[in-house]
């Protein structure tokens, strides 16, 4: 049985901001990484989704880049990890704990990124009544910080992310959002945002390396090809380039061999004030009862609510509201799903369960990589 890796908040994710921060004189509460960038040089921050410790060090561009391995949040999860690398905050605090994350003031089970209800097959704006989600989580993002300091900053994401709910939340404060239609036009707009002495700071998002995983595994040649792919053109764009190049990850992944559906097991449900939420490796459940007795049967750790600290770091007294009882960790290859829906429709082929994932604490998906341009 693999051994987990508990997230260590002072050698994580978390605290890329610090540094950040330094190079422009803005002092912060929390620790930094001590990383060697120079001060009130253009900085950017490449945030390649899914590109795990474990993906990275097999790749063929590995030798281009000063690396070193952090940790990121749990859970493994890039809605949880996306915040925290914008605000400093452990997901104990900032309350956006995975994929599904149970909002009480909405009373409702939702998927942050997507903008929807977790029973929802897709959809960007079902959660409008409600409010988005910078008036629903109090987060102070590092756009806020330098577009304070009139220091100016450019976001460049993907077109479907640029208006999302979820955008409003991570990218709060933004000098500018600019939306890209592939990787292409990415390349192009970092290139010439970097060749733009106006703009101080730089923050670029690329899913696609999450994408082909999912897809294929982690282990796969279209993994890797993707990644190998992404960070060359990231090296050679930077290549001569006087200022500081961070590039890292919100987390890996663990391939997946058996899903089991919780929605199966009656006793369970029973005792659950409402479905499981969370991850597909990270299910977290509220039950006023002791449900570990439910649970033993499956490859999965438990955490009982004195543990959660260990893993979601301090809690903040705004969003206890939204934290589980219980925390399962999925053990070696195995991966949980709740089916929320009345009408069950059995998904097939290329779109079906995924063939490697995220969300718990292997050390795939735990260990990130930080790099820097040589």
């Amino acid at each position: 049985m693999e051994k987990l890796v508990l997230p260590d908040y002072n050698n994580s994710i978390c605290n890329i901001i610090n540094d950040e921060l330094s190079v422009f004189g803005i002092g912060s509460e929390g620790k930094s990484l001590g990383m060697d960038l120079k001060k009130g040089k253009k900085t950017s921050l490449v945030f390649i989704d899914g590109l795990g410790w474990n993906l990275y060090s097999r790749l063929n561009n590995y030798k281009r880049f000063n690396s070193s391995k952090i940790s990121s949040v749990f859970p493994s999860s890039t809605d949880s990890a996306a915040v925290s690398l914008v605000s400093g905050l452990n997901p104990g605090r900032h309350g956006v704990v995975g994929y599904k994350a149970f909002l009480k003031t909405a009373g409702a089970i939702i998927k942050p990124l997507e903008n929807t209800y977790a029973s929802a097959m897709s959809s960007f704006n079902l959660l409008k009544g409600i409010g988005r989600l910078n008036e629903i989580f109090r987060v102070n993002t590092i756009f806020n910080k330098l577009s304070k300091r009139k220091i100016k900053n450019v976001v460049i994401t993907p077109d479907f992310t640029v208006n999302s709910s979820f955008s409003s939340l991570i990218l709060n404060g933004a000098s500018q959002v600019i939306g890209y239609e592939n990787i292409w036009d990415a390349f192009h707009l970092y290139r010439k945002a970097m060749n733009d002495d106006s703009i101080k700071f730089i923050h670029l998002y690329i899913p696609y390396v999450d994408t082909i995983e999912h897809m294929y595994g982690y282990e796969s040649l279209e993994a890797m090809e993707s990644a190998d792919y992404i960070l060359g053109k990231i090296a050679d764009i930077n290549r001569g380039t006087k200022g500081n190049t961070i590039i890292t990850a919100d987390h890996g992944h663990n391939m997946i061999d058996e899903v089991v559906d919780l929605s199966k097991n009656k006793r369970l449900i029973k005792k659950l004030e409402i479905p499981p939420y969370g991850d597909s490796r990270a299910t977290l459940f509220r039950s006023r009862y002791d449900i570990r007795g439910e649970l033993k049967d499956y490859q999965m750790k438990v955490f009982d609510r004195t543990e959660r600290e260990l893993l979601l770091g301090k809690i903040g007294n705004d969003v206890e509201d939204n934290m589980p009882d219980y925390i399962g960790v999925a053990l070696d290859s195995m991966g949980f799903t709740f089916d929320y829906k009345i009408n069950k429709r059995k998904r097939d082929g290329r779109h079906g369960e995924p063939i490697s994932s995220h969300g718990g604490l292997s050390a795939g998906e735990m260990e990130v990589p930080l790099l820097t341009l040589q």
